[in-house]
């Protein structure tokens, strides 16, 4: 069982994997966006665009580690296990450049 954002609903594994997929399309853009506009300005620009991708990859990142912690008892597909694995390095990757970005928005 999964805690959702608000810890006001519980997912079960099945639940976490629909709205993961679900919702993916509109987080990975948010994410996208801020991590390219970070990469493109700087200051306190930077800053503030660093903070709401990561922001935005909060629950992603969660649910994510969920699905993979459940991947077998989900008997998830080759393409499902190897999205869900990619969008993890993905979001690490992309979580490590924005803290960098925060130690020093000006660099």
């Amino acid at each position: 069982m999964l805690k959702s954002g608000c810890m006001a609903h519980t997912l079960t594994a099945p639940e976490a994997l629909a709205w993961y997929f679900k919702h993916r399309p509109a987080f990975v853009e948010d994410i996208c966006w801020h991590v390219s506009t970070a990469a493109s300005k700087w200051g306190t620009t930077r800053q503030r665009h660093a903070e709401s991708a990561l922001e935005a990859m909060a629950d992603p990142v969660r649910v994510n580690a969920f699905l993979l912690q459940h991947a077998d008892a989900l008997a998830l597909d080759t393409n499902t296990r190897e999205a869900l694995g990619n969008d993890s390095t993905a979001m690490h990757v992309f979580a490590e450049r924005m803290r960098t970005y925060l130690a020093n928005p000006w660099a």
